[in-house]
């Protein structure tokens, strides 16, 4: 199930570039192929189950039937000093011993489920960020003056150029307007700002200090930011 949902969230995102390159049908003989295997874990799943329960369900009937048999024909012959209310107890007993033998099997379902699921989660929590405070790292109440100086900025996933040599000084209390087309790099310098990527040339500096001596948690806390995808919690 997870390698389908990827497969299908994959497909919905990059719609452009598959029906640029003509892989409509490439794409849906690959989903057919994970739809297939899930199926038959699911169909082997289900058959699994189907014996499984009722199994440990007529085991459990069996069980207390013969506890029943037993103890009636004890009680009717009067042996072994055996009452009715031995005779509840006993299946009271067989019971509360064969449940946890029926939740076996329910229990590893669920333990299957849970580590399919964690071993996803897993691959973003094992990821280990690429901007972390430094050792030097200070908190400090910033006043908003902001500097960058000659920063060269390049997308490490794509490798497009956001930025080449940008240069901006904002002094305290000053509000400022940048505008520009699509890709043009305005949103590059606000996520630069939060040092959500480190600037691979030049400098950024907040009231005359090195963006990257600052503690991330104080800097964000510090800066307001409306993102341009809206997201809300």
């Amino acid at each position: 199930m997870s390698d389908l949902t990827t497969n299908a969230q994959e497909s919905y995102s990059g719609i452009r570039v598959i029906k640029s390159f003509v892989q409509e049908r490439s794409m849906l003989d690959f989903f057919r192929l994970n739809t297939e295997r899930y199926r038959k874990n699911a169909v082997s799943l289900a058959k699994t189950e189907a014996i499984y329960f009722p199994a440990i369900n007529l085991l459990i009937g069996v069980s207390t039937l013969c506890t029943i048999m037993i103890g009636g024909l004890y009680y009717i012959n009067h042996q072994h000093n055996i009452s009715l209310g031995t005779i509840v107890e006993f299946i009271v007993y067989v019971n509360m011993l064969t449940f946890p033998v029926s939740a076996i099997g329910l229990t590893a379902s669920m333990v299957q489920r849970a580590a399919a699921s964690q071993k996803r989660l897993n691959e973003f929590l094992d990821i280990d960020p690429e901007v972390k405070d430094s050792t030097a790292a200070r908190e400090i109440m910033l006043q908003g003056v902001v500097d960058f100086n000659n920063v060269t900025f390049t997308y490490p996933d794509t490798g497009i150029v956001a930025l080449k040599n940008f240069n901006l000084h904002i002094r305290k209390g000053e509000k400022i307007a940048i505008t520009g087309r699509t890709g043009s790099g305005k949103s590059t310098i606000a996520q630069l700002l939060l040092r959500m990527y480190n600037v691979q040339k030049g400098s950024i500096e907040l009231d005359g200090v090195p963006i990257a001596d600052l503690q991330l948690a104080s800097l964000r806390h510090q800066i307001s930011y409306v993102p341009q995808d809206d997201f809300f919690i």
